[in-house]
C-alpha cells in the first residue's frame, strides 16, 4: 500500500524555489528540478551482506510497487554491489566489473538491458574516478602511483596517461610524512577537477589538521593549486554513490564527510569551494554537531543539492565513541538551508540503521527527491516532493538492501 504523509511548513518555500522569473512573453514557467527517470533508471542492490554482492537492475521508468530482486528481468550479478558509480552521456561506468575485479568498468543502456563495453583494471582495492567528456576521464590507483591522477579514454576505455603532481607536494612534505595518496572524491566542475590528497604519518593517521584538494585544469591537464581548509575533513568518503562530494547547478562544489582521521570521534562537516575558484570559501562552513545539537554527528550520505538546499541522510543524535549505538535505526531524512542552516527533518521517512543498512545518498528526479529507507524491517525508497512537500513511498524492495539508483538518460 502506498503511504503519503505531508510536511506543510516547508509548502511555501519548496514552492518559491521551484519557480523562476518571467519569461520574454511575461509567462510563469515552472522549473521542476532533476532529470526524466523515463529515459532509463538504474539501481545497484546488495543481495549478500557477508560479501557484498549483488545485483546490478535497471527499468525504463522510476521503479515503482514492489521490486523483486529475484524476478527482475534485466539484472546482471555483481561480485562487489556496496560500491556504485555514475552515469556519463547514457552510459553507466562502475568501480568493479561484475566478477568483482577492482577497475572502471563501462556498460552501454539501450531499451532497458545494459551490456559490457570496455574495463579498465586498478591495482588498488579503493580508487575514485570522473568524467568531464566523451574523450577524457581521470581515475586514482596507488598501485600506480600516490602522487598522480591517471587519465583515460572513456569511448575507447583505455588508460592515457597521468598527470603527476610530485614535484607541487614536496613543499608538504615534513619529516612526519611516511605515505601520500591521492583520491577520496574526484569531480569536475566549471572547467577545473578536484580531489583530495592525503599526507599519512607513521601512525596512519593525516599528519596536520589541514584538508588539502588538488586543483587541475581540464583544458590543458595542468596543476592550478592547492585549496586548503585548516581543518581535517576525510572529504567524500571515498564512494560515488554517498554523494558526499556534489556539485550544484551554480558550480559551487560541496564537500563533506562524517569523520577526519579513523581514529577520531564521528563528527560530520561539509565545507565549499564556490563555482570557478581554486579555494576554499572560508565564510562558509556546516557543522553538523550544530544540526543534532550534540557531539558524534554522523552523516550517513549527502549533501545532495538542489537550489539553496541541501539534502542528507543523518543519524538523529550523537554517536557514541565506542560506536556502540551503532545498530539503531535512527538515520532520518533531512532538508537544510544552505545560507541560513537550519535543518529540518522531513517527516514522514521511516529511520534506517547505519551498520549493514544502506549507504545510498539521496536521488532527485522530476521534483521529487528520493531517500533510501534501510532497516530492520524495510527496504526501499520514499520520495519527497519539493513542490507540495509531500512524501510518499516511492517503491519496496525484496531480496537486497539499495546501494544507488541513479538516472541513465536525464
Amino acid at each position: 500500500m502506498k503511504r503519503t504523509f505531508f510536511k506543510s511548513f516547508a509548502v511555501a518555500l519548496a514552492m518559491t524555489a521551484a519557480l523562476t522569473s518571467c519569461s520574454d512573453d511575461d509567462d510563469n514557467e515552472e522549473v521542476i528540478p532533476g532529470g526524466n527517470a523515463d529515459n532509463g533508471v538504474a539501481m545497484w542492490v546488495i543481495t549478500d551482506p557477508n560479501n557484498l554482492s549483488g545485483a546490478l537492475l535497471t527499468n525504463e521508468g522510476m521503479f515503482s510497487g514492489q521490486v523483486d530482486v529475484a524476478s527482475a528481468s534485466n539484472a546482471i550479478q555483481l561480485g562487489a554491489a556496496r560500491d556504485a558509480g555514475i552515469v556519463y552521456n547514457g552510459d553507466l561506468y562502475n568501480p568493479s566489473s561484475p566478477s568483482g575485479d577492482v577497475g572502471l568498468q563501462k556498460f552501454t543502456y539501450e531499451s532497458g538491458h545494459l551490456t559490457e563495453a570496455g574495463f579498465i583494471a586498478v591495482g588498488e582495492g579503493r580508487f575514485i574516478f570522473e568524467i568531464v567528456s566523451d574523450t577524457k576521464g581521470y581515475y586514482t590507483d596507488s598501485d600506480r602511483s600516490t602522487t598522480a591522477i591517471q587519465t583515460f579514454n572513456p569511448s575507447t576505455m583505455q588508460r592515457t596517461g597521468e598527470i603527476d603532481i610530485a614535484e607541487e607536494m614536496e613543499p608538504y612534505m615534513s619529516a612526519d610524512v611516511v605515505r601520500t595518496r591521492v583520491g577520496s572524491f574526484m569531480l569536475e566542475s566549471q572547467g577545473k577537477l578536484y580531489t583530495q590528497v592525503f599526507f599519512y604519518g607513521e601512525n596512519g593517521n593525516h599528519v596536520d589538521d589541514k584538508s588539502y584538494v588538488a586543483v587541475f585544469d581540464i583544458n590543458s591537464d595542468e596543476f592550478i593549486g592547492f585549496a586548503i581548509h585548516d581543518d581535517f575533513i576525510w572529504l567524500g568518503f571515498e564512494r560515488k554513490n554517498l554523494h558526499m562530494a556534489s556539485v550544484a547547478d551554480n558550480g559551487d562544489v560541496y564537500l563533506a564527510s562524517v569523520v577526519g582521521n579513523v581514529t577520531d570521534q564521528a563528527h560530520a562537516r561539509c565545507v565549499r569551494i564556490k563555482a570557478g575558484e581554486n579555494d576554499f570559501d572560508e565564510s562558509w562552513k556546516l557543522d553538523f554537531n550544530d544540526v543534532i545539537g550534540e557531539e558524534g554527528s554522523y552523516l550517513l550520505s549527502g549533501p545532495t543539492v538542489v537550489g539553496d538546499k541541501l539534502y542528507v541522510r543523518l543519524k538523529g543524535d550523537g554517536m557514541a565513541l565506542d560506536y556502540s549505538n551503532n545498530a539503531e535505526e535512527n538515520i532520518y531524512a533531512y532538508e537544510i538551508d544552505i545560507e541560513t542552516q537550519t535543518a529540518d527533518r522531513i517527516e514522514g521517512i521511516p529511520g534506517s540503521g547505519a551498520a549493514g543498512y544502506s549507504v545510498s545518498g539521496p536521488v532527485v528526479s522530476e521534483g521529487k527527491v528520493y531517500f533510501a529507507v534501510s532497516n530492520s524491517d524495510y527496504q526501499g525508497y520514499y520520495a519527497y516532493d519539493l513542490s507540495t512537500g509531500e512524501v510518499e513511498e516511492a517503491f519496496d524492495l525484496t531480496g537486497g538492501i539499495p546501494s544507488h539508483l541513479l538516472l541513465i538518460n536525464p
